[in-house]
């Protein structure tokens, strides 16, 4: 399965506003869980996954495109399970799964506003859809020769109903010489759902994480 036309010319993201809630304030690391849960217990509804960097050299472009694998059982079943910006707005997981299109400089967005994101309708997945993938990659990051140490880098994780900032991941020093992150996986756990951080790193291109997963 070859997705190697996946990157093209986007817009830019809304902005949450200044009223959001300070989150938790994470290293992405491996193994960590965060319950995506109300305090009453119920579920939360919806949830962002989205994107927030800037150059460490300022007038340096650097194009980083935030993507969702929707996994059956661990595995990829077709071109209808890779979400990124420029999914067609009423594709197959239009229902539930919605991209702010594409950011290609990181400058769009102001300060720790988001760059990317991707949101999910949690009520809406799909029962046969068992986790839920994202992952960051640096765009022609082999011509461009750049990979995410030239970038000051967050995830952060949103309730969306509330535009409650649940938490932030720093993408710290230790994907430095990595062009492509797998940063986590919403995932479903005894009726309710979680993310799980995954914080794994590599020289890949879309492509490459694909093929971890097919």
């Amino acid at each position: 399965m070859d997705f190697s036309s996946l990157n093209f010319p986007g817009g830019k993201s809304p902005d949450f506003g200044s009223n959001a809630a300070a989150p938790i304030s994470l290293d992405l690391q491996k193994g960590f869980t965060l319950d995506l849960s109300k305090p009453n217990g119920a579920s939360l509804s919806e949830v962002r996954v989205s994107l927030i960097w800037d150059p460490v050299i300022q007038g340096t472009d650097v194009d980083i495109d935030l993507s969702a694998f929707l996994l059956h059982n661990g595995k990829i079943t077709s071109a209808a399970d890779v979400v990124y910006f420029n999914t067609p707005k009423n594709g197959p997981a239009s229902s539930y799964v919605l991209h702010s299109d594409d950011s290609r400089t990181g400058a769009e967005a102001s300060g720790d506003d988001e760059d990317e994101w991707i949101q999910i309708n949690l009520d809406r997945v799909p029962a046969n859809v068992t986790s839920i993938v994202f992952v960051a990659n640096i765009f022609n990051y082999q011509i461009n020769n750049q990979t995410f140490g030239v970038v000051r880098s967050l995830a952060r994780i949103t309730d969306s109903a509330t535009s409650k900032r649940l938490a932030d991941f720093a993408l710290s020093n230790d994907y430095a010489t990595d062009s492509a992150i797998i940063l986590g996986a919403v995932e479903r756990q005894n009726g309710s759902w979680v993310f799980n951080t995954i914080g794994e790193g590599m020289m890949a291109d879309l492509n490459g994480m694909l093929a971890r997963f097919q």
